[in-house]
């Protein structure tokens, strides 16, 4: 962690490229804190949203809105170099080649100040959350699904639930993304009124995964596991390796991602002494398993099955080449495939991300958190970026438009605001308002 050691380690192994790794941080920062007149727009009524959005590429540098290939190859053409500066890039799920360059540099400028890990684990989000919401009245209910968006009079006033129940209000917010919302929550009526047919054609879902869970015998010290992710690539050349694996699932895995939760979590060894866990992520193009689409979590076929197995060896093979100690110690493994998070998620294409964030997409005005239909709102990750930290944002932008005129006290106490994440998007300021 830290800006200095990050530039004097990366001159280290690449002493030629001094010049190119100092512009590149000072360009890190300088795209990083543009999201704040980037995003602004996000807290503004529609239409003066697409005015604001007209000006701004006057107010940010035009690297935003650049891939991240350009803007490396405008400082190096040192492709060994560019493929270790990009080498995080699943965290937003697109090699460097389609990834816009903003949603990499607020990636690379949040570990630039080391990750976090939530104490107790990832459940302990849920478990702060849950009293808030229902001190303030408010109820979570969980395997409760949202049939259809109930719409009169041209405006939104509750649910319908997958059950039959009934739930109305005057004001109706989805943070299940534009494509559930927009192409399956939505009437049908309503989705032709605004065109969202066609919206959702200039966007794409975003890349999906292999998960693989992991338990061993062993507490992370008595293992040696480390508190840093790895980032493990066959060569340099990102979309070289992601299009030759697309085309063949045998090919070496564009990237495998590997996590140590039990040995980040400070409370671990009090709640399972003598056991410890392990992730390992890479990419899966949905298609290959298209074929078993529709059918039910655990119950998919031995030939799924099959296919599972045979990725996850390989993961594992991936996981004892870094870590050789792990050999004896792994007592359990489950792999998740994109089908896995369609039947969790609901997401149709078992996508992670939302929304891709290629160029294109940051050039919607209609992926607002004020929709057409009045009484909706959009919220999550799709109204700003990707990963907690972008879903965050995305509320607080949501939260801004809902309040109108009394989003002055919410900057107020807010303003300094910057969530962080130890994966997924970048801390960030909040946009002032315009």
């Amino acid at each position: 962690a830290g800006k200095q050691n990050f530039i004097d380690e990366l001159t280290r192994h690449f002493p030629d490229e001094a010049e190119a790794i100092r512009r590149y941080v000072e360009l890190v920062y300088k795209v990083s804190v543009a999201a704040r007149p980037f995003f602004a727009g996000q807290a503004l009524p529609p239409a003066l949203a697409k005015l604001y959005n007209k000006g701004r590429r006057w107010l940010v540098p035009k690297q935003c809105l650049l891939t991240t290939r350009e803007v490396l190859e405008s400082l190096t053409q040192n492709q060994e170099l560019i493929g270790v500066l990009t080498g995080q890039w699943g965290d937003y799920g697109m090699p460097p080649a389609e990834a816009t360059f903003m949603m990499h540099a607020s990636v690379v400028k949040h570990y630039l100040g080391g990750g976090n890990y939530p104490v107790g684990g990832s459940w302990r989000i849920a478990d702060t959350i849950t009293p808030v919401i229902r001190a303030g009245g408010g109820e979570v209910f969980t395997y409760a699904r949202v049939k259809r968006i109930l719409v009169e009079n041209d405006r939104a006033c509750g649910v319908l639930m997958d059950n039959g129940d009934t739930l109305r209000a005057d004001q109706v917010i989805s943070s299940v993304g534009a494509r559930l919302t927009y192409g399956e929550l939505l009437p049908e009526e309503q989705r032709l009124k605004h065109g969202y047919a066609d919206k959702l054609k200039t966007v794409k879902p975003s890349g999906s995964t292999l998960c693989l869970f992991i338990g061993c015998k062993g507490s992370a010290a008595d293992l040696k596991l480390p508190k840093t992710n790895l980032w493990i690539y066959p060569t340099p050349h990102h979309e070289r390796n992601v299009e030759a694996f697309r085309s063949n699932p045998d090919a070496p895995f564009p990237l495998l991602y590997v996590s140590f939760p039990s040995a980040k979590d400070p409370e671990w060894d009090n709640h399972y002494p003598g056991k410890s866990t392990v992730q390992v992520i890479t990419m899966a193009p949905y298609e290959w398993f298209e074929r078993w689409r529709g059918t039910t979590w655990n119950q998919r076929g031995a030939d799924y099955e099959a296919f599972k197995a045979r990725l996850a060896k390989r993961m594992l093979a991936g996981l004892y080449e870094q870590m050789p100690q792990l050999w004896d110690a792994v007592d359990f493994y489950e792999l998740a495939t994109p089908l896995s998070t369609e039947w969790f998620h609901l997401y149709d294409r078992g996508e992670i991300y939302g929304l891709d964030h290629d160029p294109q997409r940051f050039r919607q005005d209609w992926l607002h958190p004020v929709t057409p239909v009045k009484g909706l709102y959009l919220t999550g990750q799709d109204v700003v970026t990707a990963g907690v930290g972008g879903a965050l944002m995305g509320g607080v932008l949501t939260t801004a438009a809902l309040l109108g005129s009394a989003q002055s006290k919410l900057w107020k106490l807010l303003k300094t605001w910057q969530p962080s994440e130890s994966k997924g998007v970048a801390s960030r300021p909040l946009p002032d308002p315009v």
